[in-house]
């Protein structure tokens, strides 16, 4: 018998009211029949909630389940609501009795949760199901939940199917909005490449592509990976599909297209819009915002967008961006220690304050895009509510602009905060935005390295979250992220949080009722495994002492992610370094500094990961658990142990260098490059194609090859003079290539 509260484990995101049925439960069997009643709909989420309840009844009970005098179920639409219902048009009453079940809907989208509800409480096993007697009135706290897709490794290689499943993820979870970024630039990385990004063919401008290079070693296929392709999404063209598709699920669809910040590729090809220096210099990066080749060129990019994919299908959301304007070097192969600059020193431009130059350049764009029928414009916070190096502090003047322009209804300020613990924002007296006078949602992020390894930002998710519930004005909540299905439960918090904030409790309540959802048969031993994961990655405040290391204190989170990960040591520095950088010298200049802490954190990273590969192992192997996800999870947390001992055994080896016999490295390396080889066959076995190739596992193929070099070497060396902090000498052709 179902409790209510065991009803709530169950229905994901948290629901608002749930009440036991009084009667019997209702059992289905694998030859249980069915009469379905549902509105008419050609399309829209009506007739996607219809067809997946009917797909999922015949995948149960067969293709020949519904006939007359079936188990009856109905589905309705009513503009009745309940007077509590906060959002009537996203709410839904689900009720569940032993002679059958009913699902109303509120709105189209409400229809569309109730089935999605419904169907997370039809628990089969080979007998059939039994649906608690039970009654559901549910509806969100906040009208936009939304998830950023940003693009980066991971989305440029997703094919289109991955991009739909990402979509039915997100409708699953009640998300109705995924912001994707269509470009963006960063510094340089890989390959001595700028790595940037355009996920749509320009119609004005066929030749502007971004091929993405790969590089990977399989071990699987005992084949090294080394080629250039283009984004399957820009490759395809089907930006326009992913829109319809999500209108389909209640899931508005909208793109982000950036323009003075993380702007590189269109001023390199475009120098006519680009800023120039004091010199007359063009930059690289950002835009001249008074060259009339600017709009003209942003604005025909915008009615692309808004002509052939939004408008068609009712799509009023826009985003421009707008984050982290700075002057920064890197963006440059030819020159990569020279700082270019975004703002623009023209004769135009040079007298122009560049508070104004931001402020105008935000109107122009939020004008033109509201005249052409975008209602919601979306952008980043940062440079209108935080102090910054680049520009005097705009936030009240900026304000007034937006109003005194007509477009405080329009402009929806993304106000972003990746830390664990509040924090004011520089030139305000504010935490979070309780008292800003614009719309705002606030932006939590899921961790979003996917391709390095799993972290735990759900205190991040809790405190973003009370930020929008405490503001007035708060919409909700837009997280910044690389969508993976192993920061479920990440997405999962989000989704609650935004649907229910009072219902949803602490981030511990939220990993209870996950396990609970996917590891039932073994909860408390599941349980303690996510515990193990958040100790492992927790982001702790930490204290540095160069002079006396061994007081020093280091969070777990830095270790691992900082510093471990080798995604860090590829960016450019400008340090007046080597490039690509010594690696892992410039990683053993740092954990040598720290050793006495680092050595205490790795030893107390490998034994609980240990554990918890061994909890994940089991569950992957017992009857009602997830074993997709917990394959997944035993990856990740066997990343944790390889990591910890990689690094164990670079201390050992750097030992052995000082004073020792080098030929005894060797062994150590040989089983370092062999760890990595189980760990990448794991990867494989357990994860997609496109986590693989979107720098996944060219992250652990520089990690295998450098110990596969180190081995090589003292092998085949007679007299071995291993230097740890610069390997160079004797990397291999395959390492080379990778770095």
């Amino acid at each position: 018998m179902y409790t209510a509260e065991d009803i709530k484990f169950l229905i994901q995101p948290v629901p608002q009211q749930v009440k036991a049925g009084r009667g019997k439960d209702l059992k289905i069997l694998p030859t249980s029949k069915f009469t379905l009643t549902a509105p008419k709909a050609e399309c829209g989420p009506v007739k996607t909630a219809k067809d997946k309840l009917v797909a999922f009844l015949q995948h149960h009970c067969g293709a020949d389940c519904f006939a007359e005098g079936g188990i009856a179920i109905t589905l309705e639409l009513s503009d009745e609501a309940p007077k509590k219902m906060k959002r009537p048009e996203e709410g839904y009453r689900l009720k569940v009795t032993s002679k059958g079940i009913t699902v109303t809907g509120f709105g189209e989208s409400g229809l569309f949760y109730g089935v999605g509800s419904l169907l997370q409480i039809c628990v089969f096993d080979c007998l059939g199901a039994q649906i608690p007697a039970v009654e559901v009135l549910d509806w969100p706290d906040s009208p936009f939940r939304g998830f950023m897709e940003e693009c980066r490794y991971g989305s440029n290689v997703m094919e289109k199917q991955d991009w739909l499943d990402m979509i039915d993820d997100l409708a699953d979870k009640k998300y109705n909005h995924l912001q994707i970024c269509l470009y963006g630039c960063w510094k340089m990385q890989y390959d001595k490449k700028v790595p940037w990004y355009l996920y749509l063919p320009l119609k004005d401008y066929p030749l502007l592509e971004t091929p993405q290079t790969i590089k990977y070693y399989s071990p699987t296929e005992n084949k090294w990976y080394n080629y250039e392709t283009l984004p399957p999404i820009y490759r395809d063209n089907f930006f326009g599909e992913l829109v319809a598709y999500g209108k389909q699920r209640g899931v508005t669809v909208y793109p982000l297209f950036n323009s003075l910040g993380h702007n590189i590729l269109l001023p390199t090809k475009f120098p006519e819009t680009a800023p120039v220096d004091a010199d007359g210099v063009r930059s690289k990066t950002g835009f001249c915002t008074s060259s009339e080749e600017t709009y003209k060129l942003l604005f025909s990019i915008y009615d692309q967008l808004i002509d052939e994919y939004l408008l068609p299908n009712d799509i009023h959301t826009f985003s421009i961006g707008l984050d982290e304007v700075f002057d920064e070097p890197g963006v440059d192969p030819e020159d990569p220690y020279k700082v270019h600059s975004p703002w623009c020193q023209c004769e135009k431009c040079r007298d122009q304050d560049r508070g104004d130059i931001f402020i105008n350049h935000t109107l122009k764009l939020a004008t033109y895009l509201k005249n052409r029928g975008m209602t919601t414009i979306v952008m980043y916070g940062d440079m209108v509510t935080r102090e910054n190096k680049q520009m005097r502090f705009i936030g009240e003047q900026f304000q007034n602009a937006i109003k005194q322009a007509g477009l405080e209804e329009n402009i929806l300020l993304h106000w972003w905060n990746y830390l664990d613990q509040r924090v004011k924002f520089e030139g305000t007296d504010k935490v979070a935005p309780k008292d800003y006078p614009l719309r705002v949602v606030t932006a939590p992020w899921n961790g979003y390295y996917i391709w390095s390894l799993l972290t735990n930002p759900m205190r991040n998710v809790q405190l973003q979250a009370e930020s929008n519930h405490c503001a007035p004005q708060g919409e909700g909540v837009l997280v910044y992220a690389m969508w993976s299905k192993s920061y479920d439960r990440i997405h999962d918090c989000a989704s609650d949080y935004c649907w229910n904030y009072q219902g949803t409790g602490t981030v511990g309540d939220v990993t209870a009722r996950y396990v609970k959802r996917h590891f039932a048969p073994l909860y408390k031993e599941a349980l303690h495994a996510y515990n193990l994961i958040d100790w492992i990655t927790e982001e702790s405040p930490q204290k540095l002492d160069k002079e006396n290391p061994e007081n020093s204190t280091i969070s777990n989170y830095d270790m691992l992610r900082n510093h471990l990960s080798y995604y860090t040591h590829c960016y450019f520095s400008n340090i007046r370094d080597c490039y690509p950088r010594r690696f892992p010298g410039c990683l053993m200049e740092h954990l040598l500094t720290y050793r006495y802490p680092d050595t205490r954190n790795l030893h107390s990273v490998a034994a609980m990961a240990k554990e918890a590969l061994a909890i994940f192992r089991k569950a992957a192997n017992t009857a009602g658990c997830d074993k997709a996800m917990a394959d997944r999870m035993a990856y990740e947390v066997h990343n944790y142990l390889v990591i910890a001992e990689d690094a164990l055994a670079l201390f050992e080896i750097y030992d052995l260098t000082q004073s020792g016999n080098q030929k005894d490295i060797a062994p150590i390396a040989r089983a370092r490059q062999n760890a990595r080889l189980a760990l990448m066959t794991e990867f494989e076995k357990s994860k997609t194609l496109w986590e693989a190739r979107g720098a996944g596992l060219r992250n652990q193929s520089v990690w295998m090859q450098m110990f596969a070099d180190i081995a090589n070497y003292i092998e085949n060396t007679d007299e071995p003079q291993l230097d740890l902090i610069d390997i160079r000498p004797i990397m291999s052709q395959e390492h080379w290539m990778l770095r």
